[in-house]
């Protein structure tokens, strides 16, 4: 957690000496105290104590920087009243009254600071009027306590937005790099699932051709290599957020997978002619259900259908196969999220006579 963070939750405020908006820095308009002395030089008592009660108000201001709640309270009401003290001591009693109000502005929520401001700025006046203190000090004390204190309500109001808006953004970026590991996650069990699949059949053919037929083991081996290579070349453009699938490729590759499984397959409907969005989602959706096809189903045929429909198109995957062998799992799961994401949906149904799995999606869906 940051410093900001901290001082943010412990309702503190986040203090940086270095920084140009640090409070300390309107200790700059603390000489207008001595103003009245220019004028009329007060008693050395008089001088004595505002220099003592100017000690306890640095103090308190400093104190105050980092306070909150009933804290922050407690020191701008001590400012307050040390200020009545030194209106006594021919002073300008009034700044140290305007460093009161800024103090009590800082509290939260804003309705308690400006109650604060109001008490401390009446409070001021009504003893301006009792003590008969000279209007030409008192009156611009006074309303600048009220702007001064508006000011530091306006600005805490502004950091705390700030605060929130930071926090939100961190929300952003957590649920962004979550959604990015699912995204990683499911391409690559969409995109791994068949491969793998394909080049173990593969292996295997070639495993049982290598005494009788080695030429034909070494073709098979070869196509295991370029199996092995076109999985790696998907992994990197999954991992890179661009997976480029295409539907007219992955029929393309289905057909040789279920081939090399001994399962017949039959195609019907264009994929050329579907815009990009749409084909890469349908492909995805392809991929995972051939590879359940292959490994779980036991069919000797397969068909895979592009429907066109109003307003969307329908790609049907159906094999005659076992219709129970399939369960929801994690590829079936990452599709179903997928789709959803599309503005689309994912119907499976199986019986005696096979797996029947439909997806659709709107036309331009995104991948």
């Amino acid at each position: 957690m940051t410093q900001a963070q901290q001082s943010a939750q412990h309702g503190g405020r986040m203090l940086r000496w270095e920084a140009i908006d640090h409070p300390a820095i309107w200790l700059a308009y603390l000489p207008l105290f001595f103003i009245p002395w220019f004028i009329m030089l007060p008693s050395p008592a008089q001088m004595i104590a505002a220099g003592i009660g100017l000690a306890v108000f640095l103090v308190v201001y400093f104190i105050s920087l980092k306070a909150a709640g009933w804290r922050l309270i407690g020191l701008a009401l001590a400012a307050l009243l040390l200020s009545f003290a030194l209106a006594f001591t021919n002073s300008n009693w009034t700044v140290i009254a305007v460093y009161a109000a800024a103090m009590i502005a800082e509290l939260r929520p804003a309705w308690r600071a400006s109650l604060g401001v109001g008490v401390f700025a009446a409070a001021s006046a009504g003893l301006a009027l009792a003590t008969g203190q000279p209007a030409v000090y008192w009156v611009l004390g006074v309303f600048l306590m009220v702007m001064v204190g508006i000011g530091n309500i306006s600005r805490a109001a502004l950091q705390d937005k700030n605060r929130e808006l930071a926090a939100a953004q961190g929300e952003v970026r957590h649920f962004a790099a979550a959604a990015e590991r699912e995204r990683i996650g499911r391409d690559l069990h969409d995109l791994l699932g068949r491969t793998l699949t394909l080049i173990a059949i593969k292996a295997d053919l070639a495993a049982r051709l290598a005494d009788s037929a080695p030429d034909k083991a070494v073709a098979e081996m070869r196509d295991v290599a370029a199996a092995a290579r076109e999985g790696l070349a998907e992994v990197r453009a999954a991992v890179s957020g661009m997976t480029g699938a295409s539907l007219a490729r992955e029929i393309a590759g289905s057909k040789t997978a279920l081939a090399a499984a001994g399962i017949a397959c039959e195609v019907e409907g264009d994929a050329e002619a579907i815009d990009p969005g749409t084909s890469a989602v349908l492909a995805m959706a392809l991929r995972e259900a051939v590879t359940n096809v292959i490994r779980h189903s036991g069919a000797r045929t397969c068909r895979i259908a592009l429907i066109q429909q109003a307003g969307g198109l329908e790609l049907k995957v159906s094999d005659d196969g076992d219709g129970q062998a399939v369960r929801p799992g994690g590829g079936l799961a990452g599709l179903t999220s997928r789709l959803t994401a599309a503005g689309g949906e994912l119907a499976i149904e199986g019986d005696t006579r096979g797996t029947r799995l439909t997806a659709r999606v709107p036309q331009g869906a995104l991948a």
